[in-house]
């Protein structure tokens, strides 16, 4: 049997577990390994009509887009355009911040390696959306300050993002969903790609699920998408699993996409891979340009998670074995299934069962990082009761159009309170909870580790690639 069919066996296996169907709606996989392709599709793709996945079924790719930005990106600095040592406020005049020294140090390299720091990670404006979408999200950033000497941590960061699209934007002359069509999708072949919402209705789409609160059954998100300001960091592109089959081909292949064309040149290509900083921590990989450096199954997968309003997606790359891998999922079961269908696929293509990224040695607890942690409106309490961590996290709303949003998406913004039990020291994982459950992308991301402070960060808190640092310390 070739590997393909074999995976395709393992996948069709996943799908089948009945263990899906109360929090799953539908989903849509696709592998290629060498050339040899396979997409399946399971379940519904819009429960509002009925209408099934299939395989070329387009979807929000959310933060995945972060990866096609910094691809774009890259080609201007390949045409001497930009050049990622200067400082983002070059390319992009109007950007500052309430800490007007640390925006000036924060390089273009910085916007892609999410190491920047700026605190303001869940910024989604509404009101603007259009060619001054962008622009227009730019004008929050100064009343907004940074989390840490900017190049001195890792924090996932959108805003990173929207001003690397900026860039495109001013050095193309271009709106966003323009540029990334002529910059990416029309020379990568990704043909049914597109940053225009209005697409969706000329084609089958995926809209997300999310939970009916009063009959617990799932239904579609009353929200299509987020605000087109943050679409450099994810809200606007509506791809098929083939569009980022060829893109993954596209970067296994040096740059040079189906047709013979060079997209990219391949030491930049390269240079996205190359680790631009390592927290040395099992659920914050090494960070290239664009990619996050999962080491699984004794390789390297290059990798981005992305949401969208009741749906996640998940592509990776991995070169050893010339494969790429997209994934996307509706409903609240979306972060077990994609582990599942990745987990299946690379253990196929590598021979290896893949296994937690850590052994377990736990450790008494200290007491002293019990206490307040906040970053934007992300407000943590952390207590330490004898063996273990409660954490009791809170999402305050930063103005109306943000309280509206939570009110049409949550039914509260405080969440119940997490128990985690220590794994090794400073590093804590969910009670009761398997093991195995940390083999996969979002299972890892899912580990908590506490941060002592250094010269130029505060002591914190790790987890979901995001920083949270302490209030006093």
């Amino acid at each position: 049997m070739t590997p393909i069919n074999a995976i395709r066996q393992r996948i069709q296996a996943v799908f089948d577990d009945p263990a899906w169907k109360s929090i799953v709606a539908g989903a849509v996989v696709g592998v290629s390994i060498a050339g040899d392709e396979v997409v399946l599709a399971h379940g519904s793709a819009n429960l509002n009509t009925g209408q099934p996945f299939t395989e070329d079924t387009g979807f929000l790719l959310g933060s995945v887009t972060k990866v096609l930005v910094t691809t774009a990106l890259l080609r201007l600095v390949e045409r001497g355009l930009v050049d990622l040592e200067a400082p983002a406020t070059r390319y992009v005049p109007e950007f500052t911040l309430n800490d007007r020294d640390a925006a000036e140090r924060i390089t273009v390299r910085m916007l892609l390696n999410h190491t920047n720091g700026i605190d303001c990670d869940a910024l989604c404006p509404w009101s603007v959306r259009g060619r001054e979408a962008s622009r227009a999200y730019t004008d929050y950033l100064p009343g907004i300050g940074v989390l840490f000497e900017p190049g001195a941590c890792v924090h996932y960061s959108n805003p990173g993002f929207v001003l690397a699209a900026r860039i495109i934007e001013e050095q193309t002359a271009l709106p966003f969903e323009r540029a990334i069509q002529a910059e990416l999708f029309d020379p990568a072949g990704m043909r049914d790609a597109t940053a225009l919402q209005t697409q969706a209705f000329l084609r089958r789409t995926a809209v997300g699920a999310v939970v009916d609160f009063e009959t617990q059954a799932l239904k579609a998100t009353p929200v299509f998408t987020l605000g087109e300001g943050l679409a450099g960091g994810g809200t606007t592109l509506i791809v098929s699993p083939q569009d980022m089959l060829a893109f993954g081909r596209m970067h296994l292949n040096g740059g040079r996409a189906a047709g013979g064309a060079t997209v990219l040149a391949r030491e930049l290509v390269e240079e996205m891979q190359v680790t631009n900083f390592d927290l040395g921590l099992p659920q914050a990989p090494p960070v290239g340009l664009g990619w996050w450096k999962f080491p699984i199954a004794g390789t390297t997968a290059y990798f981005h998670p992305g949401g969208s309003p009741g749906g996640t997606s998940n592509f990776c790359i991995l070169p050893d074995y010339d494969a790429a891998l997209i994934s996307f999922v509706t409903g609240p079961g979306c972060a077990a299934l994609h582990d599942a269908l990745h987990l299946a696929a690379i253990e196929e293509m590598t021979g290896r069962r893949i296994k937690p990224p850590f052994e377990a040695a736990p450790g008494p607890i200290p007491t002293d990082i019990a206490g307040e942690y906040r970053s934007f409106q992300n407000h943590v309490r952390l207590e330490v009761r004898s063996d273990e961590l409660r954490l009791t996290q809170t999402y305050e709303p930063y103005d109306q159009e943000h309280r509206d949003f939570f009110k049409d998406m949550f039914s509260a913004s405080r969440f119940p309170p997490v128990s985690y039990r220590s794994i090794a020291p400073g590093q804590f994982a969910k009670a009761g909870l398997e093991p195995s459950r940390y083999s996969g992308w979002g299972g890892r991301t899912g580990l908590l580790a506490t941060l002592p402070a250094t010269a130029n960060r505060r002591a914190g808190l790790h987890t979901g690639l995001r920083y949270t640092p302490k209030v006093d310390a």
